[in-house]
């Protein structure tokens, strides 16, 4: 049997908030980095959430060819771990990451390997693991222009300002 890890999906995501060097990541971007993290070991990795499947462009967004990505449905995510901790038929190459304590119990219990959320979310971060930080989200907004660069735009476009008044950043004119 392949090295397996079990990672408690939302578990892992309200780690990820708390820790991670990146901004909100949401379940479709965990699933990514997980993915990225998974290429460079050996191990097959189940990554469980609570709920229901995803329809639609979400579920393709959550899919992978590399992970296992699985939903709960009407149990709990910690329950869907347990299951699989008992089912494994080779429990010393199993591999638990939740902060939940009755799972680290059930893990040590049946002899798995296991890590707490916080501790996992900085070895997905790992600087000598050589993996790229995801690039940080882009500005909603851009920040507004320096007033140098505003009279520069002003007078490329034929505004040049040698009016009486200084130019305030306002054109004058209602939208």
């Amino acid at each position: 049997m392949a090295p397996c890890v079990l990672i408690d999906g939302n578990n892992l995501l309200h780690a990820m908030h708390a820790h991670a060097p990146v901004p909100a990541v949401g379940r479709e971007t965990l699933v990514k980095i997980i993915e990225r993290w998974a290429i460079k070991g050996s191990e097959d990795v189940v990554l469980v959430f609570d709920g229901p499947v995803p329809r639609g462009g979400l579920a393709q967004q959550m899919s992978s060819r590399r992970i296992q990505v699985r939903f709960s449905e009407k149990q709990s995510a910690d329950d869907v771990i347990v299951e699989l901790i008992h089912a494994a038929k080779e429990a010393g190459h199993v591999r638990v990451v939740s902060s939940d304590r009755a799972i680290q119990t059930e893990a040590g219990y049946r002899r798995c390997a296991w890590n707490d959320s916080r501790t996992f979310v900085s070895e997905l971060f790992d600087e000598d693991r050589d993996e790229p930080t995801p690039p940080p989200a882009p500005a909603e907004k851009p920040d507004a222009d320096d007033p140098a660069q505003t009279h520069d735009w002003l007078r490329e476009f034929g505004f040049d300002g040698d009016d009486d008044e200084p130019f305030d950043g306002h054109s004058g004119i209602a939208p």
